[in-house]
Order: C-alpha cells, then structure tokens, then sequence
C-alpha cells in the first residue's frame, strides 16, 4: 500500500509542474493530460538531473524546483510542436 501512495504523490508532482507549465505555453489545452503528464514527467526528471549534478544547497531548494518547472515549460512547447507535426493530437 505503501508503494500506491508513493507513485501517487509522484503523479500528483509532474501534474502540477504540467498544469503550471500549460499556463506558460500558448495553445495548450488544459485537458490534455497526456501532454501535461509527459512534459511534467520530463521537467522533473531533466531538472532534478541537473539540480543534482550542480549539487544545490538545501537553503536554496527553491532553485531546483524553478528548474524542473523551467524544463516542463520547454517539454511541454517540444512536445505541443512534436503532436502536432505527428498528427497524434489536434
């Protein structure tokens, strides 16, 4: 039970830096959780990388998050332009 809990707070992070990024990106649709998933996912898992490979310090533990949100903003605008060339989604 235990696990279930984790994956959902996991779910629950990337859907949040999603909807944030959807506000900076022109065109989103709110609704495409697909999207908002896939660059939540992508923004916290490239910006967290790199909040760890320049070693942050806990005092400034907000840079890491500004980093993961700044990276799902850019997956989500590569991702929009990657569906929309492919036809997966209008």
């Amino acid at each position: 039970m235990g696990l279930f809990w984790q994956i959902v707070s996991l779910l629950s992070v990337w859907l949040v830096y999603g909807v944030i990024a959807s506000f900076f990106v022109k065109n989103s649709n709110k609704r495409d959780y697909l999207l908002i998933l896939l660059s939540g996912f992508l923004g916290g898992l490239v910006g967290g990388l790199l909040a760890n490979e320049i070693q942050i310090p806990d005092n400034i533990w907000y840079l890491s998050e500004f980093l993961k949100l700044v990276f799902a903003v850019f997956s989500m605008h590569g991702l929009q332009f990657i569906f929309k060339k492919t036809g997966f989604r209008q």
